[in-house]
């Protein structure tokens, strides 16, 4: 069944098959002067709204011109038939109408009040406006000058997209339902058919006009955005060539006159007309949705001179998100420009990476073994420290010592960099760790540290190599008890001493003065000289229990003690983390605050807000993954949870709460900066503009570098 405001088999246009509010002139006689109105000029309704004369009278519904007793304002008021008034489904409708039309609040869409009741009378109560409907116009003098239909092309357009910004399908688009205002603006009315997008899905009926129905409508299939865009190009082909497309009295008709239209056709029609102009058309109309433009925002930037984002700045709105992503230029590099900016940006990303590695710390240290050997060379010593349980896990990585250097810089301020491919105990330090059972650490991070899982279980293993393979420090935790038997045997450190790269007989034993890291029974010390820098001195350290060795370590001289954790800060830097945390908890309080009033006023982008908290997610949560160092087996679900919980999602909300916060205002005063990244959170990966400015800023910050 074909719902609509006009009769099938008449004409569809006639002025009183259309109940718009403003479907004639106020000038003009009522066509239907004939008949007996329901209400006498002078009626006063609901002691607020009184009757001034009849607009229009049609199949489904009449409208009034009224004036606003209380507001002294010109309305339009808008009645069901009598026929209908018992209807539940039609007075359902009415509802529907103004709590959708309502919604749509735009300069060139007509704006609807309230709904009231009187006497069994349901009305609308919507916006007067004082001139002519897009239909009669066209009728009148045919077709319409080229800048006039170029304007009111852009107002029919900018009326659409604040619709199809709130989500708002027309379904009934049509130059009877397009009136042209006393200063020749165009205004969309009648959202008697609107529905919202999600409401259509999985829906079939046919409602709407005929002559304006897109194919899929008069089928039965999907009606969504694009159905819209269908009509609006039927409105466009009729005011720049004075004619309708379609002109059949009901379904079957139209959808025959559709099969015979080809695009063919279509352009002979067309071809007298402005390249855009046939363009935006053609395309439009194309039977298959996905053919048609994106969006409407697309056929205002195709339109002449169509740039709404300007538009929207100039009138003191925020454009939408969707007006921002379709603004600006394609964004395409000529040939000529693009090769030698690549050919510029392989050269100086070649030129970093070479002086990066040349200039870097790590490139003047040695590294004689591989991460392999050195493994393979801790796993040798472990075996002598005998430790309390054989291993279950092993972790190993580098780390950096600062202790030389501070040394150097005092002792060597020529270059305190110099020696570094002689020095005997290397900066650099490769650390091992092994444990009878797996190394999880506690840390939110999931990184695997010196101390994280803590150095307590019995038969852990703590061990220190340089990058020369030369043992500078190992321990293992023994176990709680000790044996009942007295261990009378003695630890051979001699072999210990070479394994450290060192000559037991040059050393000279000494009273211990450092702590070891665990219990102990008997301790050991020896001084002594680095054999390749004879003027620098080092001491040995080591301890057993009970005839099993539990430490050795190598002490140079620019190895500190750890000192008592004493916070000595002043007064004012305490202050100043105090004020820090203040000013932090009072921007997620003003981010938060400004986030709800842009979602209360419908000035935020929700969509591609979630899209960039999503995409934050992901992001945060595979650089912890790729940052931890447990293995596949162990990351079970609670770890994954803790993951998600502690630090991606929180990321990924504040992600989501600043985009909320600050886009609206940077979209309403410089959105043009906006373009590109709006394109890329739609999903528009392959835009020319998105790839153009990712490779500029790449080029920029090699160039930084």
């Amino acid at each position: 069944m074909v719902q609509s405001d006009e009769t099938p088999g008449r004409d569809p246009e006639a002025p009183d098959r259309d109940p718009d509010p403003t479907a004639l002139r106020p000038d003009t006689p009522h066509p239907s002067s004939g008949r007996q109105s329901r209400f006498t000029p002078g009626t006063v309704l609901e002691e607020r709204y009184r009757i001034v004369a009849p607009l229009g009278k049609g199949g489904m519904g009449e409208v009034y011109r009224a004036e606003d007793l209380k507001l002294g304002q010109q309305v339009a008021l808008k009645f069901l038939p009598r026929t209908l008034e018992r209807s539940p489904g039609q007075l359902s409708r009415l509802y529907e109408e103004v709590r959708i039309g309502r919604q749509v609040s735009h300069p060139n869409v007509c704006r609807l009040y309230d709904i009231g009741e009187w006497e069994a009378n349901h009305f609308i109560a919507m916006e007067y406006i004082d001139g002519e409907d897009l239909a009669s116009l066209i009728r009148r003098i045919g077709r319409l000058p080229h800048d006039k239909a170029v304007d009111l092309s852009r107002d029919i357009c900018a009326g659409l997209a604040a619709a199809h910004g709130l989500d708002v399908i027309h379904r009934d688009l049509k130059p009877a339902n397009v009136m042209i205002d006393g200063r020749g603006n165009a205004r969309i009315t009648d959202f008697g058919l609107a529905a919202f997008a999600g409401d259509l899905e999985g829906t079939s009926d046919i409602a709407g006009t005929p002559a304006y129905m897109a194919p899929e409508q008069l089928t039965g299939g999907a009606v969504t955005k694009k159905t819209d865009l269908y009509a609006l190009g039927l409105i466009l082909y009729e005011m720049f060539t004075g004619k309708r497309l379609f002109d059949g009295s009901n379904v079957a008709e139209i959808a025959s006159q559709h099969s015979a239209t080809s695009s063919q056709s279509l352009s002979r029609d067309t071809g007298d007309l402005e390249s855009s102009i046939q363009r935006v058309i053609l395309r439009c109309l194309e039977e298959d949705p996905a053919q048609r433009p994106s969006s409407i925002h697309v056929v205002i930037a195709a339109l002449p001179g169509g740039d709404p984002l300007q538009a929207a700045l100039d009138a003191g709105e925020t454009p939408s998100p969707e007006v921002v992503a379709a603004a600006g230029e394609s964004g395409e590099l000529a040939p000529a420009v693009a090769w030698p900016l690549l050919i510029l940006a392989l050269l100086l990303l070649t030129s970093a990476a070479w002086f990066s590695a040349r200039d870097s710390l790590l490139h003047r240290i040695p590294m004689p073994l591989t991460d392999e050997q050195l493994e393979f060379r801790a796993l040798e010593i472990a075996e002598l420290m005998k430790p309390a349980a054989p291993p279950g896990d092993r972790h190993h990585f580098f780390s950096l010592s600062d202790d030389y250097f501070e040394w150097a810089r005092e002792n060597r301020a020529d270059d305190p960099w110099a020696d570094l491919d002689t020095v005997h105990t290397s900066p650099l330090k490769f650390r091992y760790r092994q444990s009878p059972r797996e190394l999880r650490p506690r840390d939110l991070s999931l990184s695997i540290g010196w101390n994280d899982p803590p150095f307590a279980t019995p038969g852990m293993v703590n061990m220190v190599l340089d990058p020369r393979g030369n043992l500078l420090y190992a321990a293992t935790v023994p176990l709680q008890k000790r044996a009942s038997e007295s261990a009378a045997r003695e630890v051979d450190w001699t072999r210990f001493i070479e394994l450290a790269g060192f000559d037991p007989t040059g050393l000279e034993e000494t009273s211990p003065e450092w702590a070891p890291p665990v219990s102990t029974t008997r301790r050991f010390a020896w001084n002594g000289t680095f054999p390749t820098q004879p003027d620098i001195t080092l001491r040995i350290e080591a301890a057993s229990w009970e005839g099993r060795p539990i430490w050795f370590e190598v002490f140079p001289p620019w190895q500190k003690p750890l000192a008592p954790h004493v916070d000595e800060r002043s007064i004012l830097a305490k202050s100043a983390d105090i004020i820090f945390v203040l000013l932090f908890a009072s921007t997620l309080l003003l981010a938060a605050f400004l986030a709800r009033r842009n979602v209360v006023r419908g000035r935020s982008d929700r969509k591609n807000a979630f899209r960039l908290a999503m995409v934050g997610l992901f992001v945060m949560t595979a650089a912890q993954i790729a940052d931890s160092d447990m293995i596949a087996s162990s990351l079970v679900v609670g770890t994954i949870v803790t993951i998600l919980l502690q630090q991606s999602i929180g990321f990924a909300a504040f992600l989501w709460l600043s985009y909320l916060a600050l886009e609206p205002y940077l979209r309403r005063r410089w959105p043009r900066t906006l373009i590109s990244s709006t394109r890329l959170l739609s999903g528009r990966l392959s835009d020319p503009r998105v790839g153009r400015d990712i490779f500029v800023g790449v080029l920029a910050g090699l160039l930084m570098q």
